[in-house]
């Protein structure tokens, strides 16, 4: 049986960087909001936001741990400046885990 799941991550990177007070605050406010409610303070939707720059690697590493020999279609829309990065890391990561990493470029 095939198993189809979406995972849904936003990351709001102009807020501050991870381990700065102000955006433990605004994370700190993010779980409360969404233990009482279940909707993301910003979104207003069930994707939960992250503030702060995410490490790419650690983001490819917990998701090739957690969905083993899953294939993963990972889709970006923003600055021109992290698409090689992250192709790259679908490579990377395609050829040294049982995990399929597919890259997608968006634009709107």
């Amino acid at each position: 049986m095939s198993q189809n799941i979406i995972e849904m991550h936003n990351y709001l990177t102009s807020v501050y960087e991870e381990g700065d007070a102000r955006s433990a605050l605004i994370a700190m406010v993010q779980k409360l909001q969404h233990a009482k409610n279940g909707l993301d303070v910003v979104s207003q939707s069930r994707i939960r936001t992250h503030f702060s720059r995410p490490n790419w690697r650690k983001v490819f590493t917990q998701m090739a741990e957690t969905h083993k020999s899953s294939r993963i279609g990972v889709f970006y829309c923003g600055s021109a400046l992290l698409v090689k990065p992250l192709r790259e890391l679908c490579q990377e990561f395609t050829l040294h885990s049982s995990t399929r990493f597919q890259f997608h470029k968006e634009n709107f």
